[in-house]
């Protein structure tokens, strides 16, 4: 067995390949995929005939020069962007919301962008199904919402309301 896995090195190296670039995609920050790179550049020269002593130093070569070099650019350019810019949940305070249900003090739903929240009254006051709101801040999962100001056009007044 011992003298098989000597002579076969390169499945070695391309487990260790396979195996790296599996747990890369698990971890996502771009180590085992730099050993990924030097297990491939030990399998290239294993399959080309290089001894065991030439596939370690490029396994630990490659390697090391993925790390140094290539991983640090690699990161700058994924984590390109102000430091300021607001992703995800943090986009949503000021944004206006559907509400789906009554939505009170204690719960409701409100939909922005074709998702579904669970929503509050800011104010404690029952914003009623079908009224736009705004979002003032999200906890946890819940959207903290108050009720948009909007003009009612059936009643004929021209002056702002809370509510339809």
């Amino acid at each position: 067995m011992v003298e098989w896995v000597g002579d076969n090195l390169w499945v070695l190296w391309l487990t260790l390949a396979v195996v790296f670039a599996v747990v890369e995609v698990f971890i996502l920050d771009l180590v085992f995929l730099m050993l990924a790179a030097g297990a491939a550049a030990a399998l290239a020269t294993a399959l080309a005939g290089g001894e065991a002593w030439l596939q370690i130093v490029m396994f630990s070569g490659v390697s090391l020069l993925m790390l140094a070099a290539v991983r640090p650019t690699a990161l700058r350019h994924l984590n390109k962007g102000p430091a300021e810019q607001l992703t995800n949940v943090d986009t949503l305070p000021g944004r206006t919301a559907v509400v789906l249900q009554d939505t009170g003090a204690a719960a409701g739903l409100a939909k922005v962008d074709g998702e579904t929240w669970s929503a509050r009254s800011a104010t404690g006051a029952v914003i009623p199904a079908g009224t736009e709101a705004e979002i003032d801040r999200v906890e946890g999962a819940t959207l903290i919402v108050h009720p948009r100001p909007s003009i009612d056009w059936e009643s004929g007044r021209a002056g702002l309301t809370d509510g339809p």
